[in-house]
């Protein structure tokens, strides 16, 4: 299956190289992801920077790089610090069919935005998500109005009824008295 060229805009970012490990040309990975774990099964990496093609590096070892919340990744190619700080900024993509499949009712953050919402009871349009905040507790949804307002939206179970990724909706119940 080929991938257009919008396709490929939609990569997704699970980590960064932050530089090199020694002289070896080992490179030291930030990873971004829920899902830290994934990296040990991967086969290659692709390394994006704008204005430059991505990169494709064939895995040749992946350790944990005690206590720093980092891995230190061995790619075909990378021999040197030089060749491996070269890398040092780019992005670690996948595309999105390399996600790992999540449990029902969980979505993930770019699949949310850009969805309508619609008021449960009314069927009224209310906007379109546009950001998701994480307030620690629970996320937000800031919609764009119609008239071009920000409004905020609990990620809650009492307020979000429905969220049809198919339909690119989400039915809400807003709480008396959030949007007054």
């Amino acid at each position: 299956m080929s991938t257009s060229p919008d396709a490929e805009k939609r990569r997704v970012q699970i980590g960064y190289i932050a530089g090199a490990h020694g002289v070896r040309g080992v490179l030291r990975l930030v990873p971004t992801t829920d899902y830290p774990e994934r990296f040990f099964d991967m086969k290659t990496l692709v390394a994006e920077q704008d204005g430059k093609p991505p990169l494709s590096l064939k895995i040749t070892g992946v350790k944990s790089h005690s206590g720093k919340g980092q891995l230190l990744i061995s790619a075909e190619g990378i021999d040197d610090r030089g060749a491996a700080e070269a890398l040092k900024g780019r992005k670690i993509t996948i595309s999105p069919e390399e996600r790992v499949e999540l449990p029902e009712g969980e979505y993930w953050t770019d699949s949310l935005i850009g969805l309508y919402v619609i008021d449960d009871e009314s069927g009224a349009r209310l906007g379109g998500i546009d950001e998701i905040m994480n307030t620690g507790s629970n996320d937000v949804y800031r919609v764009r109005t119609d008239d071009g307002a920000f409004k905020l939206i609990p990620a809650i179970r009492d307020v979000v009824r429905e969220i049809s990724l198919e339909h690119g909706t989400i039915r809400v119940k807003l709480p008396e008295g959030l949007w007054d």
